[in-house]
């Protein structure tokens, strides 16, 4: 009773904000830093990109799983607080590991804790924000905004303090986010309707997914641009300590881009509603395409922070139209399900099959060819959407929601 009535008494607007905002920071002062630790320590492009492999591996596995049971027994919550705790808990054991073994085992489990962080709280999220008729773009901003703080300070006081002290940092900073997590709001259980066909209509299958032309489409396209993002997210910052960026840089690399989000993120629900978002999401596509191409040629640090920036807008639309045209085709009931599911293509199975692979083309080829591989894959996905949207597979209203709306 206590925590309704601290929760209360903020408004859906400011519950959200504050844990994308605490979410991020915590976020933002390991996630840029891990494989440049890595690299640190000795590893190899190849081991990278096998310990890289454990966070798809999970998300696509794992990940789906536990949402799914989250949504069924309405353990939204249950299951945050889990992943949340769990994997703030687990980061001071980073400390110790020097060798390939020993990290791949602690990085597993660490996966694990975390598959399903991002598909609950999203869902959620999303979910509110649509209740409550707030554009999710104006609540995702905080975290755009709190990464980009944490990643451009912590940049600078790990390249002094060192990467230990980053561990004991991220793992306080995860107490914030528990706390917040508790203002978020649950969805209704699938398992409340009574009807034997209603719960059909409302709990997820495969069948039922690939009856949606629209959502498969959807799910292809962000396949091929979760190729693009693996391959971004595990070299760019160890690419930019190769040109000789340091650990400030390498902060400023993901720094500036989440500030490149802000204006996107602010403005996003206009800009989706003018153009639509099937648009919205191939023009974001394209950007990011751009923004890979740019890295592949950079030479000079500087210059990899302008194509950052280029790579920040094109995330801000890319990742509130994704979030907001699944919102739209799932019923509430599991909306962190299809969420899982989008993660589970973008972050799961798209990396999990290509990030091993970049990094044998970094040892045999240079990073460059990484980052024309990830413009590649992202141009691919501009096709798929361009294709789907003179088609108008979006222009029907989503078979599972018709659905469970009938029930």
């Amino acid at each position: 009773m206590a925590e309704i009535n601290h929760t209360s008494q903020r408004s859906p607007y400011w519950r959200a904000s504050i844990f994308y905002f605490s979410l991020w920071a915590a976020m933002g002062a390991q996630m840029p830093f891990f494989n440049v630790y890595f690299a640190r320590l000795g590893l190899s492009g190849l081991q990278i990109g096998i310990l890289s492999t454990a966070f798809p591996l999970m998300t696509l596995f794992v990940g789906p799983a536990l949402s799914l049971l989250a949504d069924r027994r309405r353990w939204q919550k249950r299951m945050l607080f889990i992943s949340i705790g769990g994997t703030g808990a687990l980061l001071i054991l980073f400390i110790f590991p020097r060798t390939f073994v020993p990290l791949l085992a602690l990085v597993l489990v660490r996966a694990v804790l975390f598959s399903p962080m991002m598909s609950i709280g999203d869902g959620m999220v999303a979910r509110m924000a649509a209740r409550h008729h707030i554009d999710f773009g104006k609540l995702r901003l905080w975290g755009s905004l709190s990464f980009a703080v944490a990643a451009l300070v912590c940049g600078a006081l790990w390249e002094r303090w060192g990467f230990q002290a980053m561990f004991i940092v991220t793992s306080v900073l995860t107490l914030p986010v528990l706390w917040a997590a508790t203002g978020l709001e649950e969805s209704a259980p699938a398992a409340s309707t009574t009807n034997a066909i209603a719960k059909s209509a409302v709990s997820p299958t495969l069948h039922d997914v690939r009856r949606d032309r629209g959502l498969v489409t959807l799910l292809a396209a962000v396949s091929l641009i979760g190729i693009a993002e693996g391959l971004y997210g595990t070299f760019s910052g160890v690419y930019m300590d190769c040109l000789g960026g340091g650990q400030v840089l390498v902060g400023a690399l993901f720094g500036l881009s989440a500030l490149a989000e802000l204006p996107l993120m602010h403005y996003s629900g206009a800009i989706l509603r003018k153009l639509g978002k099937p648009v919205s999401v191939l023009l974001a596509y394209g950007l990011e395409g751009l923004a890979f191409v740019g890295y592949a040629l950079a030479r000079q640090p500087w210059l990899m922070l302008v194509f950052a920036m280029l790579k920040g807008a094109g995330f801000a639309l890319y990742f509130v139209g994704n979030v907001s045209l699944l919102d739209e085709r799932a019923p509430e009931a599991w909306t962190s399900t299809l969420q899982s599911l989008m993660n589970a293509a973008t972050r799961g199975l798209a990396p999990l099959l290509t990030v091993p692979l970049g990094g044998w083309l970094a040892d045999a080829m240079g990073l460059p060819i990484v980052f024309i591989s990830s413009g590649i894959a992202a141009l691919l996905a501009v096709g798929v959407l361009f294709v789907a949207i003179l088609g108008r597979r979006f222009d029907a209203l989503p078979l599972l929601v018709e659905e469970a709306e009938d029930f």
